[in-house]
């Protein structure tokens, strides 16, 4: 019986028209799993920088033409402690003047339709020493879609946003304290599987390309720690083989255990880097930010271990608790309207299972009385044979 719900709850699951990206609630895989627990607390990242101007170190004006003023950078972000806090890439949401001076440039070039490469932007602001002249930033984030459509994801626009001056990692902080977030693990050991979380495209699934608020989750391993050097400083990062792509940065580096251990940031030749979760906790510590999941990511992981157990009663309960503590939860709905659907399935299974043994009861009861009739009549057969003897 038990081994009938899991294929019928993983039968469901593949029927209800998920986005490719994510995984099944049964999965056997410890990375799915894990994915799964991480995923409500996934966000895209979408920043509209305003730069009026350049000045270099000469004192000349660049005027940026109307066009070239707005420039649009995304990315993606989690949850990483109570009360709406998030971590996501510097870079993404409150880059430095050099890179906000490169992205200008760059603009400007696109606009006048000349080519416009980084290399270039960065030599001419490395040569120029420019500077962003009336740079300000609009910053908003929206839940991950895991399934339910874009529509049901809720955006949020940033009310606070605070850069490490030591990594490239900022926080954003959304007004809603009850948004589900996930603990950090600082552990970096060679060959651990992790998945990356984020929104870049190129991606390595199967299918259709996602929609714009559909996650890509990539796969592969922890290579090793090594040293980072820019202009932030110099402090350890992690070297991952997930095949990021632009988009990807600011979003998880997540382990089976649905733990954050990095934040990614750059793409390489043969795979990512990502700051350790050890600058994450240094970030939100000097910021005074305690780390942790807090109630409604604790009740969600509860109710999803219990319905892997199948045992339907504590998780519908504990679904129900995600969703009493914070109602815009991506995956809590689905999952409790799943369990309901799989506890309704169980009573007709164990309706079935009466009829199938009432038939099996009278099956037996056929059994038993053919037997004994063959039994009377092997008695009968030789005392027949003997008078028959006689008779001769």
């Amino acid at each position: 019986m038990r081994t009938l719900l899991a294929a019928l709850l993983v039968t469901l699951a593949a029927a209800a028209g998920a986005a490719a990206a994510i995984p099944s609630d049964l999965s056997d895989d410890p990375l799915d799993r894990g994915t799964l627990l991480a995923l409500p607390s996934v966000y895209r990242v979408d920043v509209m920088l305003h730069v009026d101007a350049l000045r270099t170190a000469a004192g000349d004006r660049v005027a940026l033409p109307p066009g070239a003023r707005g420039i649009p950078e995304a990315g993606a972000a989690v949850a990483v402690a109570p009360g709406g806090w998030l971590v996501t890439a510097a870079h993404v949401a409150a880059p430095d003047d050099a890179t906000l001076a490169r992205l200008a440039y760059q603009s400007f070039l696109a606009v006048r339709g000349e080519a416009h490469g980084d290399a270039a932007a960065e030599d001419w602001v490395e040569r120029t020493g420019a500077v962003p002249v009336g740079a300000r930033a609009v910053v908003t984030v929206t839940q991950a879609d895991v399934g339910a459509g874009s529509t049901h994801s809720r955006s949020y626009p940033a009310v606070a946003v605070r850069r490490s001056e030591t990594a490239d990692l900022a926080l954003i902080r959304i007004e809603d304290d009850t948004a589900p977030a996930l603990e950090l693990d600082e552990a970096a050991s060679s060959g651990t599987p992790v998945v990356t979380i984020g929104f870049g495209r190129g991606s390595t699934l199967d299918g259709p390309e996602p929609g714009k608020m559909e996650p890509s989750i990539r796969r592969g391993t922890i290579n090793r720690v090594g040293n980072l050097d820019d202009a932030a400083g110099s402090r350890q990062a992690i070297l991952i083989s997930v095949p990021v792509e632009r988009g990807d940065s600011g979003g998880p580096v997540i382990d089976a255990a649905g733990k954050v251990r990095g934040i990614v940031t750059l793409k390489t030749a043969h795979g990512g880097i990502a700051e350790r979760a050890t600058e994450v906790r240094r970030l939100l510590e000097e910021n005074r930010i305690i780390p942790g999941a807090g109630h409604t990511a604790e009740a969600f992981q509860e109710a999803m271990d219990a319905l892997r157990g199948l045992d339907l009663a504590p998780a519908e309960t504990g679904f129900a608790s995600t969703l009493a503590s914070f109602p815009a939860h991506t995956l809590a709905g689905r999952e409790r309207a799943r369990t309901r659907e799989l506890a309704a399935s169980t009573f007709r299974l164990r309706a079935a299972d009466r009829r199938q043994g009432v038939l099996l009861a009278v099956g037996v009861l056929a059994l038993l009385a053919a037997a004994a009739c063959a039994v009377a009549i092997a008695r009968r057969s030789p005392g027949r044979s003997r008078r028959a003897a006689g008779g001769r």
